[in-house]
């Protein structure tokens, strides 16, 4: 796999997850990196799993010259954390979390603080956790200006 700067986008296995490939699609263009698509399934899904949508979401990441990695495992965000550590993502798009919340934002967010997340509302609004810039950086940059 490549592990230059790359854009990944995280789908569950829904067909309105195409929203976030053409989010993740924008921001890639304009960040000129390439663009990554991750899916992880829950292992309990395996026989359940809509082999139609997700070859609709796959489709829909080749149509944005994206590459799409599907895994099965029961711990999304850990496997995304280092998914991204293996490809070198240094930005990240997904949905946004809905009730009951799964915590898979906040996990990825508390292991990976230096990424920028991008959440994609239902409604194509895109909300950005950016990284904290250190104070003292910060205060670095103030005074040599």
């Amino acid at each position: 796999m490549r592990s230059k700067a790359t854009t990944l986008v995280c789908v569950t296995g829904q067909r309105d997850c195409d929203r976030l490939i053409r989010a993740g699609k924008k921001i890639a263009e304009e960040s000129s990196t390439p663009l990554q698509v991750l899916c992880v399934q829950p292992t309990s899904a395996g026989f359940e799993t809509s082999c139609e949508e997700l070859e609709y979401l796959r489709q829909t990441a080749r149509d944005a010259q994206a590459e799409m990695t599907v895994y099965f495992n029961d711990d999304a965000a850990l496997l995304a954390v280092g998914f991204v550590k293996q490809i070198g993502a240094t930005h990240l798009v997904t949905g946004m979390a809905e009730a009951p919340v799964n915590g898979f934002i906040e996990t990825i967010h508390k292991l990976l603080p230096k990424i920028p997340i991008s959440m994609v509302a239902k409604d194509g609004m895109i909300y950005n956790i950016c990284p904290a810039v250190k104070k003292e950086r910060a205060a670095k940059l103030s005074m040599q200006n």
